[in-house]
C-alpha cells in the first residue's frame, strides 16, 4: 500500500534514530499531533505557491480550450448556427407580438397571454444557455437545461389549451411557493447565520397562503395544486400534465436527461459527449453528443414560441411559426450528419 509522502518523512527520520524507541501506537499518536499542528501552515504554504504559479498554469489550460472550442466550432458550426438563428427568430418574434399584442391582452384581461409572455422570455434565455454549452462542449449540461425547456414547453401547451382562471391559478400559486421557502428559511436560518424573518413577513406570506387555500380550497397548496380544476388529483404531477396534453412521447430523452440532473448511478458511468460507453469517464468537454441537446432545444423553443405566437394569430405570426418548424428540420438533420461523421470518423461505422 502506498504511504503519504509525508508520513514517509517521518517515519524515515524515527527510523533514523536508534535511540527513539516507541511501539506502534505510540509513533501513530505521535505522527497524528505532528500533522494536526502542521497541517494549517503547511496547507497556507501550498495554497501560496499555487496562487503565485496559477497564472502560466491557467494560461496554458486556456489556450487549451481556445484551440478545442475552435475545432469543435469548425466540427458543429453549421447546426450551432442554424440553432442561433431559431433563437434570435424566436426571441425577436415574442418580442415583437408582446409590444403589438400587450394593450389588447391587457383590456381583455388575457392572464394566456401574460403567462406564455413569461415562459417565451425564459424559454429564449435557457435556449441561449444551451447554445453556450454546446460551443463549450458540454452535451450533459446542455441536455440537463433541455430537461428544463421541455417542461416550459408542456406548461405552455397545457396553458395555451386551458382557461384564464387556470393560467391566474399558475401565476398566483407563486405564493404557495413563497411559503413552503420560508418555513425551508426558518428552519436553517441559524445553522446558515442568516438573519431571522421578522413576524411581519412571515405573518404577510402566511396570510397571502391562507387567503389562496380558502379561495380556491386545500388541495390548492398541494403540488400541483393550481391545476386542480383541470385534473384529477392522480394526475396532478408533470408526468400527467404531459401525458394530457399528449406530448409524453418525449419522456425518454427527459428520463435521460434526469439523470445528469439527480444523484443515479448511471450518469457517473456514461455520458453523451462518450461514444463508446463505460471505455472512458468523462471530466470535461468532448466534441461529441451534441446533437440530442440540440435538436431537442430546436423543437421545444418552437413549441412555446407557436403557443405565444397563435394567441392572436395574424399572417405574419403564422408564417414565423411555419418558418421556424421547417428551420427545426433542417437544425435536427445538420446535428444528426455531423454525430454520425464522427462516429464513422472514430469507430469506422456506417450510420
Amino acid at each position: 500500500m502506498e504511504q503519504d509522502w509525508f508520513l514517509q518523512i517521518i517515519y524515515s527520520v524515527i527510523q533514523e534514530n536508534p535511540n527513539i524507541n516507541l511501539n506502534e501506537e505510540e509513533m501513530n499518536s505521535i505522527v497524528s499531533k505532528v500533522i494536526k499542528a502542521t497541517l494549517p501552515e503547511s496547507a497556507a504554504l501550498v495554497l501560496g505557491t499555487l496562487k503565485d504559479s496559477s497564472m502560466e498554469m491557467l494560461e496554458e489550460h486556456r489556450l487549451q480550450r481556445i484551440e478545442f472550442e475552435a475545432r469543435l466550432h469548425r466540427r458543429w458550426s453549421k447546426p450551432i448556427n442554424l440553432l442561433e438563428t431559431l433563437i434570435v427568430i424566436s426571441s425577436e418574434s415574442g418580442e415583437s407580438c408582446f409590444k403589438t399584442c400587450l394593450v389588447k391582452a391587457t383590456d381583455e384581461k388575457n392572464v394566456v397571454f401574460d403567462v406564455l409572455v413569461k415562459i417565451h422570455a425564459r424559454a429564449c434565455q435557457i435556449s441561449y444557455e444551451v447554445l453556450c454549452l454546446l460551443r463549450g462542449g458540454f452535451a450533459d449540461g446542455a441536455m440537463t437545461r433541455w430537461r428544463t425547456l421541455h417542461e416550459l414547453s408542456v406548461l405552455a401547451i397545457f396553458i395555451s389549451q386551458n382557461s384564464n382562471e387556470v393560467a391566474k391559478m399558475y401565476l398566483e400559486y407563486e405564493y404557495i411557493e413563497c411559503y413552503h421557502e420560508m418555513l425551508e428559511y426558518i428552519r436553517h436560518a441559524p445553522r446558515l447565520g442568516y438573519e431571522a424573518l421578522t413576524q411581519e413577513e412571515i405573518d404577510e406570506i402566511t396570510e397571502l397562503k391562507n387567503m389562496l387555500v380558502t379561495k380556491y380550497g386545500s388541495d390548492y397548496e398541494k403540488p400541483y395544486g393550481w391545476a386542480k380544476n383541470v385534473l384529477p388529483k392522480k394526475d396532478r404531477n408533470f408526468k400527467g400534465i404531459e401525458e394530457s396534453i399528449q406530448l409524453d412521447h418525449l419522456r425518454p430523452y427527459y428520463k435521460l436527461a434526469c439523470n445528469f440532473v439527480h444523484l443515479g448511478p448511471k450518469a457517473s458511468n456514461s455520458s453523451l459527449g462518450v461514444i463508446q460507453k463505460g471505455k472512458l469517464l468523462l471530466a470535461g468537454a468532448s466534441n461529441y453528443g451534441l446533437a440530442d441537446p440540440g435538436q431537442n432545444t430546436s423543437l421545444s423553443l418552437t413549441q412555446i414560441t407557436t403557443c405565444l405566437l397563435n394567441i392572436y394569430p395574424s399572417y405574419e405570426r403564422l408564417i414565423i411559426a411555419k418558418v421556424m418548424m421547417l428551420l427545426v428540420n433542417d437544425i435536427c438533420q445538420s446535428f444528426s450528419d455531423v454525430q454520425d461523421n464522427i462516429r464513422h470518423e472514430e469507430l469506422g461505422v456506417e450510420c
